[in-house]
């Protein structure tokens, strides 16, 4: 499990409307999107070393503009070798580059 949380400096409907790009970076498959709760989710594919990760995102507002927060869970096994990292990192990447901006530091 990996949990990643990063502030950018730009209102939360434009991450928000960023994060098709995320999931579009990892191969998210099945995206659901709870607008009102600032909740999305989708699962990544299996790969070589694992089963796949479930990938859960929060968009919430705070004082710089808007956090993103970015967890992956394993659908099946006990370490992800930095596989839920490198997806968590990728996709707030991709919102990152989709909404304009990058992250505050």
């Amino acid at each position: 499990m990996t949990t990643l949380q990063q502030s950018f400096p730009v209102p939360p409907e434009a991450l928000w409307n960023a994060l098709p790009a995320g999931v579009a970076a990892i191969g998210g498959k099945h995206p659901a999107y709870d607008a009102q709760g600032g909740f999305a989710t989708c699962r990544t594919g299996m790969t070589v070393l694992s089963w796949g990760q479930h990938v859960n995102v929060w968009v919430s507002s705070s004082a710089p503009g808007s956090t993103l927060t970015v967890k992956t869970v394993l659908k099946l096994g006990v370490w992800d070798w930095g596989e839920g990292k490198r997806i968590a990192r990728r996709f707030s990447a991709a919102v990152a580059y989709a909404a304009g901006t990058a992250a505050l530091t």
